[in-house]
């Protein structure tokens, strides 16, 4: 049997979780056009598309709309835990884990009425099925790829030489490698931002 929400519980998910997505800032600058922060619902959108248009074109076995799903809910326990940058300090890093567990378990209460939000967090998370790993792995191409269009004046402004800039996304380097195919384009962005130490802090 269909549970079919109220109206005042499709208001609260909207209100409470969904517009409070657009006020969730990343560490991300947008390297096109007006100069600010980009936010988790753009994030998440440009995710989505990437992925869906790049997967059809890698293999005809990965599922478009799982990966659609995947790329919407992939961040969405950063209303609740917020962002934390791969350029967070010590004390940032080491809680994001117990963050991010915290705020998922406020949104299957808070959200009961609707399970596939937290379903479908949960499936990306155990990473079983390609399509979570393709999703995952591009999730770490597509910021790289920003700071590259903008020739990483965020981190000339926080004097971050490149040798620092490799140094801190070593681990980010390895989740890249979640998709065989991801991993090269990953690998091809580095190769080009090395190829420009001039970008950073010298």
């Amino acid at each position: 049997m269909i549970n079919k929400p109220t109206h005042p519980q499709v208001q609260h998910l909207i209100k409470t979780l969904i517009l409070p997505f657009y006020h969730v800032k990343r560490d991300s600058p947008l390297p096109i056009g007006e100069r600010r922060f980009e936010n988790d619902a753009e994030h998440s959108w440009s995710l989505a598309l990437l992925a869906c248009a790049l997967a059809p074109q890698i293999s005809k076995a990965l599922n478009v709309g799982k990966i659609c799903q995947f790329a919407i809910v992939h961040d969405l326990v950063e209303v609740f835990a917020d962002d934390t940058s791969n350029f967070a300090g010590p004390q940032g890093l080491d809680s994001k884990d117990e963050r991010e567990k915290q705020a998922l378990q406020k949104i299957e209460i808070d959200y009961a009425h609707f399970p596939w939000i937290v379903a479908t967090i949960h499936e990306y998370e155990r990473k079983e099925q390609e399509e979570a790993r393709f999703v995952y792995a591009l999730d770490k191409y597509l910021p790289v790829y920003f700071d590259y269009l903008d020739q990483s004046r965020l981190f000339r402004e926080r004097k971050l030489t490149l040798a620092e800039y490799n140094k801190i996304l070593e681990s980010h380097r390895k989740k890249a490698q979640s998709h065989p195919v991801v991993a090269e384009y990953y690998e091809e962005l580095r190769v080009l931002i090395d190829q420009h130490p001039e970008y950073f802090h010298q």
